[in-house]
């Protein structure tokens, strides 16, 4: 079975069952004209733009908390500008935000003169009421060093150890189930293949859809070939 449908995510996510799923590990966009946020006279942007944006989070986040199983979890990428979509929609999908990983990317990314210039990215867990951290001593900053270079040249790409972390610390069985709505090129469905756990996802385009296949495909040759 191919790992990646060609598909818009809320479409797939309702076509999966009820309870499937053990994890989602999703980096959705970033809310587009977010940017604008600041500049309240703007046509585009600003706090009645970003609600809007929330509509659509909160109808896939209420799929994608339906997938899940009673002891699954949910962590999807945001950041400063998108949060409050995030809250917003977590909140109308009656789906409880129960923690917020700070990402320390060690390294400064490009800013404006007018800001400083981000050094992080945020996770936010969603936890299942039979979901729970093994580790009880687990923080909420991790430090993973990043940069500007995106090996497989998708403008949004995680670093796969970030993921495989997130993999390890939900503590899920070997047979369990991980989801991306938002393949990309396939960062989540590369760190689940490292670690033996199935995966499955979605990407509305076909040029990374092709990528994210052909990378897990590789990823899961080398992991049998061990």
């Amino acid at each position: 079975m191919t790992a990646v449908e060609n598909t818009d995510a809320l479409d797939w996510l309702r076509s999966l069952p009820d309870a499937s799923v053990d994890a989602v590990v999703t980096d959705p966009p970033y809310v587009i004209g977010a940017v604008s946020a600041g500049n309240i006279g703007a046509k585009s942007g600003g706090w009645a733009d970003m609600m809007n944006s929330a509509l659509w989070f909160s109808a896939w986040y209420a799929e994608a908390w339906r997938v899940l199983k009673d002891d699954g979890c949910f962590w999807t990428f945001c950041n400063w500008r998108s949060l409050p979509v995030v809250m917003r929609s977590a909140l109308d999908a009656k789906m409880p935000i129960t923690s917020l990983l700070v990402w320390d990317k060690e390294w400064i990314g490009p800013g404006g003169p007018k800001g400083l210039r981000p050094s992080y990215e945020l996770v936010a867990l969603s936890a299942k009421p039979g979901f729970a951290i093994p580790n009880r001593g687990l923080p909420d900053i991790w430090r993973h060093k990043t940069g500007g270079h995106k090996p497989n040249g998708h403008p949004a790409e995680k670093p796969v150890g970030l993921v495989e972390r997130i993999l390890r610390e939900s503590g899920l069985d070997p047979d369990a189930l991980v989801i991306d709505p938002f393949t990309g090129s396939g960062t989540t469905g590369v760190a689940s293949a490292n670690l033996g756990l199935n995966f499955r996802g979605s990407e509305a385009e076909s040029q990374w859809c092709d990528l994210a296949n052909r990378r897990i495909d590789e990823a899961r040759l080398v992991r049998q070939s061990a």
